[in-house]
């Protein structure tokens, strides 16, 4: 998060060298003083809207209803391509893991804007998001930005059972601030013993990821590969680098010329994800 203290040092400074520059003084001073209260209000609201949205397992989230049940909910607003919303993300489903993976009196959700279930569920892979997703486009996370009017991504906010915003923007989003927002309103810390959302489930079938040498993987499946699945392997910016469908049973596949960094590959079937691996090429 940019220091708008640091800024306003410098406009400061730039008075105390010009003294006579009475209005560029006055336009700085007053334009700093803005950006300042935008920086401490990432959500232009106090009350909650409430919404219905679907997130990229088809399961839907009503705001309300998680309210009215007397549970404190967290939002976390993002973009899949914004650095930052990247780097909190596994540090906002540390805090989901820390109050009981939505089985206690704290609901954890992620809104994103822009993008549809597959993109969303590429970013919740490679960056290790946890907690339930909804995408902009098809779960109805745009709407819900709108809403809110979101200022800039992340904007993670904590809402009470009487649906106030007891905070508009936790920053910065880490596992302990976010956990010590929560604890102060009341929500209730809850060991994670009985798993994730049946949604959530491993699938079946399981990809490993072998190294074979330099820029070469190995892909085993635990399950034959069957003709109508289709590989396709992402780099950690959310390229698409090597898709591959299958003419028959396989048990495995060689890839080759990787270039260094964290790839994640996918296996589809009929539009839908079977199987997933993260790994590291050298």
């Amino acid at each position: 998060m940019v220091s708008w203290q640091y800024f306003y040092r410098i406009v400061c400074y730039y008075c105390l060298l010009n003294p006579k520059d009475l209005i560029m003084r006055n336009i700085l001073i007053l334009f700093f003083l803005l950006l300042s209260a935008v920086a401490r209000s990432q959500v232009a609201i106090d009350t909650a809207t409430d919404f219905t949205v679907k997130d990229i397992y088809g399961n839907q989230h009503h705001l309300y209803g998680y309210l009215d049940a007397g549970n404190y909910v967290v939002i976390d607003f993002y973009t899949t391509n914004c650095g930052p919303c990247q780097t909190y993300a596994s540090e906002v489903s540390a805090s989901y893991d820390y109050f009981g993976c939505n089985r206690g009196n704290v609901v954890y959700m992620g809104i994103n804007w822009g993008s549809d279930n597959d993109a969303v569920h590429l970013f919740d892979s490679i960056w290790g998001a946890n907690y339930p997703s909804v995408s902009g486009l098809q779960g109805g996370g745009n709407n819900v930005v709108d809403a809110y009017q979101v200022q800039s991504y992340p904007s993670v906010i904590l809402i009470a059972p009487d649906r106030s915003i007891l905070n508009n923007h936790i920053w910065p989003p880490l596992r302990d601030t976010i956990n010590a927002e929560v604890l102060t309103a009341g929500g209730i810390p809850q060991a994670c013993t009985v798993g994730i959302e049946s949604a959530y489930s491993p699938p079946a079938m399981l990809l490993q990821a072998i190294q074979a040498g330099q820029g070469n993987v190995q892909l085993k499946f635990n399950q034959a590969a069957e003709p109508d699945m289709q590989l396709q392997l992402f780099a950690s910016d959310g390229r698409l680098v090597f898709t591959r469908s299958f003419t028959g049973n396989s048990n495995d596949l060689y890839l080759s010329g990787l270039k260094p960094g964290i790839f994640i590959a996918r296996l589809m079937q009929k539009g839908r994800q079977v199987a997933s691996v993260k790994f590291p090429a050298y």
